[in-house]
């Protein structure tokens, strides 16, 4: 037995010439394609503050080069206390550390002051096989 044959039916047929079809005639959509526009949409004047909201400062991505057992033994430390210390992630992690030997440098051989100076690039250091 053969399944009967359906015949697949939409919406019918537009027709420009009979108004009185199933579906009013819509007309020329052209004009909907940007290319075919005469006139550019009006423009939205925007509020804007007097002065600029301040603009969120965004972390520097750092690449370090360390030793192996350094860094092993940094994660587990990091993995261990991670909720004790409050740290929200590796990086603040990361941040933390080398912000507190920057306070024991400065306490030690500038007196607690902030080390001042021109913050140029640091040259690359050595690879570390040349230990």
């Amino acid at each position: 037995m053969s399944e009967p044959r359906r015949a697949v039916t939409g919406l019918p047929r537009v027709s420009t010439t009979n108004p009185g079809s199933a579906r009013p005639v819509t007309g020329d959509l052209s004009g909907l394609q940007a290319k075919n526009r005469s006139v550019a949409p009006a423009q939205q004047q925007v509020d804007r503050p007097a002065e600029p909201a301040e603009k969120k400062q965004s972390n520097k991505a750092v690449t370090v080069y360390i030793s192996p057992d350094v860094y092993t033994q940094a994660r587990l430390a990091f993995n261990a206390t991670r909720t004790a210390e409050a740290d929200r992630n590796w990086s603040h992690f990361v941040e933390k550390a080398i912000a507190e030997e920057s306070r024991r440098r400065a306490a030690l051989h500038n007196e607690g002051e902030s080390f001042e100076g021109i913050d140029g690039p640091l040259s690359p250091g050595r690879p570390l096989s040349d230990h």
